[in-house]
């Protein structure tokens, strides 16, 4: 009886301490997951505030009032939103080369500014004009649908305008990093040979023959006064005749929630039609 007693008693004990495993197990469960759940909610708060800072940035572009106009030259300014801070940047995209009218001129130096060697920017510069150029066109180094197969790449040279900047990504020989670099100059939206220099950036104005990063710079200083304070509203007079209707803008917002961080890239287009005064033409 004693020994029947005794072997109870374990059984009790390992039962309680399996029970106490148990209930420590989902109580562990119990504060990850409300850990996860308010990690979800402040990175998805992030995220929506970074929304807001685009479409803040568009109501400014939409309003015409020469005082409450910002930049759209890439210089970034602050805008607070529920409490949060939210950094925004307009670019023009009139300020930037458009790559399917660039001058394998303005493309070579562009590469050579971005880290390419000459030759590789001679090169690259060729293959992104074939890229857009028909078939059967190839310029002097470039490369032709024969070179893409002969790669072992899965695909071919449009033959016709780049749809995205992201697609010179594709042109033969580009590398992941040069391409970073490069982007931030390239549109497919301002349609142009040339670019505005009022709101070209630092990369772009060095394209310029005989600019040097001392004169860019001075440019860029010169343009506007410091900005004001971003938390204005948009007037009920202003003019919507005078919006700049076709032009795109690349609007980037950028939003630090205590260990969150969060970004918005779009590129809208203003129009003059009351009932749609604007297209997003791209939202990442």
């Amino acid at each position: 009886m004693r020994g029947e007693r005794g072997l109870a008693l374990v059984a009790v004990l390992w039962g309680l301490a399996v029970l106490s495993l148990i209930a420590a197990a989902m109580l562990t469960a119990g504060a990850t997951s409300v850990r996860m759940s308010r990690n979800a909610w402040s990175e998805a708060q992030a995220q929506s505030l970074a929304d807001a800072g685009v479409y803040r940035a568009i109501v400014t572009l939409l309003d015409t009032r020469a005082d409450h106009k910002w930049r759209t030259d890439s210089v970034p300014r602050d805008f607070t939103f529920d409490g949060q801070d939210v950094r925004i940047a307009i670019q023009s995209e009139m300020g930037l080369i458009d790559v399917n009218f660039a001058s394998k001129d303005q493309l070579q130096t562009l590469l050579k500014l971005a880290g390419a060697e000459p030759q590789d920017a001679d090169t690259l510069a060729g293959r992104i004009i074939d890229w857009r150029t028909p078939a059967g066109q190839q310029s002097l180094n470039g490369a032709s649908n024969a070179d893409y197969k002969d790669a072992g790449l899965g695909y071919l040279p449009r033959g016709g305008p780049f749809q995205s900047v992201d697609e010179v990504n594709l042109v033969l020989g580009m590398t992941p990093d040069l391409f970073a670099r490069l982007a931030p100059a390239l549109t497919v939206y301002s349609h142009q040979a040339n670019f505005d220099m009022n709101t070209a950036p630092l990369a772009v104005l060095l394209v310029i023959p005989g600019m040097d990063q001392q004169k860019a710079l001075a440019m860029i200083a010169a343009r506007t006064p410091p900005p004001q304070p971003a938390n204005t509203a948009l007037g009920a007079d202003y003019n919507r005749a005078a919006i700049p209707s076709g032009q795109a803008f690349a609007i980037r917002a950028v939003v630090q929630s205590g260990p969150f961080h969060s970004a918005r890239d779009a590129i809208v287009e203003l129009t003059s039609d009351p009932a749609r005064p604007f297209w997003i033409l791209d939202w990442k």
